[in-house]
């Protein structure tokens, strides 16, 4: 697409990988942490749980991207290949055009889904914590 989105990438990523390193920190010593230090791995989490969210989100556009590019390369192949063959000669190898930029419009489709899982992976995990931190204050 262009070299804005690839630096907004890098830095979702960039992001994400700070704020895993700063969870491990805390789940190195799960069993000592503190109600303050369980909240702030419980806001660590939603905030893993936003990055997530926004790299499915780029995921997702660049997929979209691809899916358009495919429709524009069919129309163009058609029309190049109708000049030299019939109509259904054209149509069938503007497919292949088509399929090329599908294929690679599935993979970040399948990168998508699977941030969009993490994404939910780190909101069930916020949410266990703020179980942990309800049980602390039942307990005292």
């Amino acid at each position: 697409m262009n070299e804005a989105t690839d630096k907004e990438f890098e830095e979702y990523t960039r992001l994400h990988g700070r704020y895993i390193q700063q969870i491990c920190f805390y789940e190195e010593r799960m069993d000592e942490l503190t109600p303050y230090e369980l909240s702030r791995m419980e806001y660590l989490y939603t905030k893993l749980e936003q990055v997530a969210w926004q790299i499915a989100g780029w995921y997702k556009k660049r997929a979209k991207y691809h899916e358009g590019m495919a429709e524009i390369a069919q129309g163009q192949h058609y029309r190049k290949e109708r000049e030299k063959s019939s109509a259904t000669d054209a149509q069938h190898y503007s497919r292949i055009a088509k399929g090329a930029q599908l294929k690679i419009a599935g993979q970040y489709e399948g990168d998508f889904i699977t941030w969009r899982g993490i994404a939910g992976t780190y909101e069930r995990a916020a949410n266990a914590i703020k179980d942990m931190i309800k049980s602390i204050t039942t307990e005292e």
